[in-house]
């Protein structure tokens, strides 16, 4: 009978305890962070170009903001929206370039395909690139 009792007892102590569960949002943009090393291929003039690249997110936890910095080698900042694993770089005027495209994340990769108009007087070239960006 203690036994039984004993084991009533330690069940409602038990029952009786609040567990609390924090989890951390899953925010798809963790996926496309970091440092990263870009292999570009430029149709338009036939030419790879290789830089540095930094991806950061907008510190607002709602926002589906990322920003890419040094985009197209040309030390310019670019915004981009994530949905998903889809990555959109709206149109945007950045100096003297006019930017937009779309990516993928493919594991530890960026994949994109992007425009860059350049406005500087004299020049209104349109370079259409595919880029990998590789995860340092």
């Amino acid at each position: 009978m203690k036994k039984y009792l004993l084991g009533i007892a330690v069940i409602v102590l038990i029952s009786s305890c609040n567990v609390t569960i924090i989890e951390d949002p899953y925010d798809p943009r963790d996926n496309f962070l970091g440092r990263f090393e870009a292999e570009e291929y430029s149709e338009t003039l036939d030419v790879y170009s290789y830089f540095n690249l930094r991806i950061l997110k907008n510190t607002d936890p709602y926002s589906r903001e990322i920003y890419l910095q040094n985009f197209y080698g040309a030390d310019i900042e670019v915004y981009g929206e994530v949905n998903g694993s889809k990555l959109t770089i709206p149109r945007q005027v950045v100096g003297y370039y006019i930017i937009e495209g779309l990516g993928t994340v493919d594991f530890d990769q960026v994949v994109m395909t992007y425009t860059v108009e350049d406005t500087y007087p004299g020049s209104r070239l349109v370079d259409y690139c595919n880029t990998v960006f590789y995860r340092r």
